[in-house]
């Protein structure tokens, strides 16, 4: 994000809310980004088009760093609470 303000947050949040590729939204810290997205999206052409058309248009967004999965090793909703 350009600016790091509550109203400059807000206004993103909003707009990616509306968005049905957006699967999760993260505001994070320690990282060079500010937010985290899980996007499904069919396939790259369609990736292009929402990272062109959608989500570099948002007011705010400066830069976007994009990584995909290629395989999933460990996919689970299960909490282990058993160590604690």
């Amino acid at each position: 994000m350009d600016l790091h303000t509550p109203e400059r947050f807000e206004a993103f949040e909003a707009v990616i809310r509306n968005y049905p590729e957006v699967l999760e939204c993260y505001l994070i810290t320690g990282q060079a980004a500010d937010y985290l997205l899980k996007v499904i999206v069919p396939d790259m052409e369609y990736y292009q088009q929402f990272l062109l058309g959608k989500l570099t248009r948002i007011a705010g967004v400066s830069g976007v760093q994009s990584s995909f999965v290629l395989r999933k090793t460990v996919d689970t909703t299960a909490v282990p609470l058993g160590h604690l």
